[in-house]
């Protein structure tokens, strides 16, 4: 039962039920936010844009009923980050506190919406911070990009010096507070406003550490943090200008220069960790290979998370619905063939693909820009013996993503050299095979496989039936297919992997896992014991 305390200082609701505990801005409540109150279900949405998936956090951007959202999670990724949890605020409680003290002080932070934390006899398992979109705005880095891109000299440089100045006073403003953020880094600061008068917004407020003892060297680790991102695209004199905006009109030449100095010694000591850069080669072509059919659904998301990709190639089965349409508002390479099969279809598309290499996505699949990076790097020098690059599909699926159980992630091969690959494998289970190497990737290519329960089952029903039509199996279908097998599918998903840890939904999907086994082994049994009906005698 949920339990609403009386107001926080700042008019916020705490609501209670359970391990879960959240905290609102007046007006939300709890199932306003999310079904159940649990910000995953709005995470694992299809129309949920992920816009970064790590070990420690995930962000997506999604347009509910409160308007545009991003919603952070924070995963408790290893032991040592549970432990630490124990008896202190979570991090989107910690990022709520530091918002609301920011505001008070006037910085300008994102519109929060809500904090949510889930713990079990004291332990995080997991937590959320929600806040509104910032409209307006883009991270530090691409203002000054912008800013350097502009054609008209005077007012380039007009630019570069209220930016420069804007930057140098938030610092030296943070600093005089007592404020420490562990990460300002130009991604984690936003740009808004007129060219002239910037307004910048603060990010990753769960790093932010309020009354700090603020040493020199907490200082200069602020200001190094920014000039290893954006202060490698500026100039000596944008550096001084924002170091005599941070110091105050008090500083003169020389201090601002000894500061410069430390600061850049110390980022040159930072980078100086790194291993050297050495020249890239030339890059790697890669095309995407999506085949389709009926995918309306799903398939402009698809599209719109490869278009990073050189060439993107769409091979239709025959639909009946918008998906062509769709696919040429991507690609002008739109192909219709005839649906033969899944293994035949991805060799059509692999064959009609020109890059180096070939990256196979399904249309209810998603790169995470995460992966798109990853990628790229890996392509940026590759051994000739490597031939293909194996990628974990991770399932969103009942308001969760798929750790454990019959869905849990398994790497699946989905981007090969071009010359040297080939579609193997029976329907409906075909994989692409190389001769050579597989790497394998960290991140992971999100899986929006089922829309519910039924499509769950409705799917089961159609795939294994395809199933069922390859080639007849050895010896009789007996006790040892129809019930040895699916008994030990589902002992298997549920509790060898894990599916119990999931409830409900993990009990629902190591029962239909098994369920597939035995509807596939039944209907083999029917097809080579059932006489098929006659198709000349008519229905009565």
């Amino acid at each position: 039962m949920a339990t609403e305390r009386a107001r926080l200082p700042e008019e916020d609701t705490e609501v209670v039920r359970g391990g879960l505990r959240a905290r609102l801005v007046p007006g939300v409540p709890l199932a306003a936010l999310a079904p159940g109150g649990d910000p995953d279900r709005l995470l694992t949405r299809p129309e949920c844009a992920i816009v970064k998936m790590q070990r420690k956090v995930t962000v997506g951007r999604i347009t509910t009923g409160l308007g545009a959202l991003y919603v952070k999670r924070y995963n408790v990724f290893a032991a040592r980050v549970a432990l630490g949890a124990l008896g202190r605020p979570s991090p989107a409680f910690a990022a709520w506190t530091a918002a609301r003290a920011l505001a008070r002080l006037g910085f300008g932070v994102p519109e929060v919406v809500a904090a949510v934390e889930v713990r079990r006899a004291g332990w995080l398992r997991k937590s959320f911070f929600v806040t509104r979109a910032v409209t307006g705005t883009v991270p530090a880095d691409v203002r000054w990009q912008t800013i350097l891109a502009e054609s008209d000299g005077p007012r380039r440089r007009a630019a570069q010096r209220a930016l420069a100045r804007a930057l140098g006073d938030l610092f030296r403003r943070l600093h005089a507070d007592g404020v420490y953020h562990n990460d300002l880094k130009d991604a984690n600061i936003l740009v808004g406003g007129p060219v002239a008068s910037p307004a910048c917004v603060l990010l990753d407020l769960e790093r932010v550490r309020l009354g700090a003892r603020l040493t020199t060297r907490r200082r200069q680790k602020n200001l190094m943090q920014l000039a290893r991102t954006l202060g490698r695209q500026a100039s000596a004199t944008d550096r001084l200008r924002f170091l005599a905006a941070y110091l105050g009109p008090e500083s003169d030449r020389g201090t601002r220069r000894r500061w410069a100095t430390d600061v850049l010694g110390r980022a040159a000591r930072k980078d100086a960790r790194r291993p050297a850069a050495t020249p890239a080669p030339a890059r790697a072509r890669v095309s995407a290979a999506v085949i389709c059919q009926d995918e309306e659904r799903h398939l402009a998301r698809c599209l719109e998370s490869i278009t990073w990709c050189d060439e993107i190639v769409v091979v239709d089965g025959g639909s009946r619905d918008g998906t062509a349409g769709i696919a040429r508002r991507f690609t002008e390479r739109v192909l219709t063939h005839a649906w033969p099969g899944h293994r035949p279809q991805k060799q059509y598309a692999l064959d009609a693909a020109r890059g180096d290499w070939v990256f196979n996505v399904d249309a209810d699949e998603r790169v995470t820009p995460d992966l798109a990076t990853e990628i790229r790097r890996a392509l940026a020098r590759v051994p000739d013996d490597v031939d293909g690059f194996a990628i974990e599909r991770l399932v969103c699926y009942l308001g969760r993503w798929w750790q454990r159980g019959a869905l849990r992630p398994r790497p699946v091969l989905r981007l090969v050299r071009r010359s040297m690959a080939r579609w193997g494998g029976r329907d409906p289970h075909e994989r692409a095979e190389v001769p050579g190497r597989v790497r394998r990737l960290r991140s992971p290519l999100l899986h929006y496989t089922y829309d519910d329960m039924g499509d769950h089952v409705r799917s089961a029903n159609t795939l294994t039936t395809i199933a069922a039509g390859r080639d007849e199996p050895p010896g009789r279908i007996g006790v040892a297919r129809l019930v040895l097998e699916p008994a030990w599918r589902f002992l298997r998903a549920h509790v060898v992997r894990g599916g119990w840890r999931d409830g409900v939904p993990g009990l629902f999907v190591s029962a239909t896992a098994a369920f597939y086994v035995w509807l596939r082994w039944a209907k083999v049994w029917e097809r080579l014991t059932v006489a098929p009906p006659d198709p000349t005698k008519a229905r009565r």
